[in-house]
């Protein structure tokens, strides 16, 4: 239905009731428009536009945009502007991932989009779409009660990601896009020999994050999902467009593959810069579902432009609720990978946001900071699965190399500083990682190492013995009155081990008393 007559049917939609999603992917760049469900409380897409910019020619060959490239990106977005302003859009997200995540020069693209259409681009990492394609995905398929995995497929990445129970508990991003793989293994020749030798490192690292287990869903979304769907309806006669088995997968690539470019675009209806992909996207499909081990692949109507306009409704709250549960997703799966005492890391977090709630007036930080310090009390011990000795250093690494959903690259920064100082040295510039934080963040983890180390010493050697500690603050004390059980003199000599610490960070004497 077109905007206009949509508009002219329903008074009550004004004006400001329309919102849009820019996704700038590397084969394509995308404008949705939707209109707000006040039933269903939704965001109703109503209208898409398709710019054919191939971002990823230029990203995955050279690493730098050309002129060229920029100028019909730019144009594209001129064209955008005109139809955010025609139908009066002010509300909108612009979102860019692989290949301008993979451009040396994306900034300077980025800044001539704004300067001549006002319109704010932003990177996000493979994880954020991960998370915005299963916002999308969780409106069209019952994710509660099973092990799902989750395939989008785009033109520089593919972003692979693991639910349990409607929780994504992993996401991963994997440089095996179908423009890049184009621009890598070229079109001719033995595609299928190079790229499963070019998969066999993927191969691997799925194995690790897929695990033992067997996913009872495998779903996959992008635009070659969708086509694959089509043609195995058209030429194998299978049951749905919205499904196909793996055997029919492989039937379908054979086909494909005894098919040139012309061919495809002509006696299959493909587009061009959809014909040339549609190969090696079903050579990655199957290989991922042989590694999963499913037989069954189902694509739902389901796409990151979608996952960006459910996004931009979630209110604040319910946008942290959402985090919040797919962080604790991921620190819950830590007890299988890493054996974390899952039931000590939960004390240590009840302990150390007693005292971050009953502090505010003197630290002044947010409800962000907030789950950034319950995190990292529930993932501190993962350095232990590593090394005991230094474990502190080995789960600030360990953190900074896994795809998190849910906080932004700073935030896990500082969630990887602030567990690096739960103990041993104090923060400091000689340490690379607290060096490239702005001084905010810095303090930011001052305060938060803070209330681990004094988490950590509250339930020394794992007694769980405190219930609960009042905190009274004045001019120059800071005062802890614990509440437990037996005398806890080891509880209390523990903390105040962190009294210097504490003197450090908030200029306040520290003093132990038993409630």
């Amino acid at each position: 239905m077109e905007i206009q007559n949509l508009i002219a049917e329903d008074e009550s939609l004004n004006r400001g009731a329309l919102i849009a999603a820019i996704d700038v992917g590397s084969n394509a760049m995308r404008l949705g428009i939707a209109a707000f469900d006040t039933e269903a409380g939704i965001p109703q897409m109503i209208q898409r536009y398709r710019e054919p910019v191939r971002l990823g020619h230029d990203a995955f060959t050279s690493g730098i945009l050309s002129d060229p490239t920029m100028d019909d990106a730019v144009n594209a977005f001129h064209y955008f502007r005109k139809i955010l302003d025609q139908h009066h859009i002010e509300r909108y997200r612009a979102t860019a991932t692989s290949a301008m995540r993979d451009s040396k020069n994306s900034h300077v693209l980025i800044k001539r989009i704004y300067d001549e259409t006002n319109i704010k681009l932003t990177l996000i990492s493979g994880e954020e779409e991960g998370r915005l394609v299963q916002l999308s995905i969780a409106r069209r398929v019952d994710l509660n009660k099973q092990f799902a995995l989750l395939v989008d497929m785009g033109g520089g990445s593919v972003e692979v990601t693991l639910c349990d129970n409607g929780e994504v508990i992993s996401a991963q991003s994997f440089k095996i896009g179908t423009v890049r793989l184009l621009e890598m293994l070229g079109q001719g020749g033995d595609i299928n020999g190079l790229l499963s030798e070019y998969l066999e490192g993927t191969r691997n690292k799925l194995k690790q994050q897929i695990g033992k287990r067997r996913p009872a869903l495998c779903i996959a979304t992008g635009g070659n999902a969708g086509a694959i769907g089509s043609l195995a309806f058209q030429l194998l006669g299978t049951e749905s467009v919205a499904s196909i088995q793996q055997s029919e997968l492989k039937v379908l690539i054979r086909k494909l593959a005894s098919m040139n470019l012309e061919e495809r675009i002509h006696d299959l209806d493909l587009r061009p810069d959809r014909a040339d992909v549609i190969l090696p996207a079903s050579m990655v499909f199957h290989e991922i579902m042989n590694v999963a081990r499913v037989q069954t692949m189902v694509m739902p109507d389901a796409s990151l432009l979608d996952g960006i306009l459910i996004g931009m409704m979630e209110s604040e709250d319910v946008s942290m609720h959402s985090q919040r549960r797919n962080l604790l997703a991921w620190a819950r799966s830590l007890k299988k990978k890493y054996h974390v005492d899952q039931s000590y890391a939960k004390s240590v977090a009840r302990l150390a946001l007693n005292l971050f709630d009953q502090t505010y007036a003197i630290h002044g930080l947010t409800k962000r900071e907030r789950l950034v310090l319950e995190i990292a009390c529930r993932a501190h011990e993962i350095g232990m699965y590593v090394r005991v000795g230094g474990h502190h250093r080995h789960a600030a690494y360990l953190i900074s190399a896994s795809p998190l959903l849910g906080i932004s690259t700073t935030e896990k920064a500082v969630l990887g500083q602030t567990v690096r100082y739960q103990r041993k040295a104090v923060p400091s510039d000689e340490h690379q990682g607290f060096m490239q934080l702005n001084s905010e963040d810095k303090q930011s983890v001052w305060v938060l190492s803070c209330f681990l180390r004094l988490a950590i010493a509250l339930n020394k050697d794992r007694r769980n013995r405190i219930h609960h500690v009042h905190v009274s603050i004045d001019e120059k004390d800071m005062r802890l009155q614990l509440q437990g059980d037996g005398n806890l003199l080891l509880e209390r000599w523990a903390a105040l081990k962190v009294s210097a610490y504490v003197e450090q960070v908030f200029a306040l004497s520290l003093h132990i008393e038993r409630g």
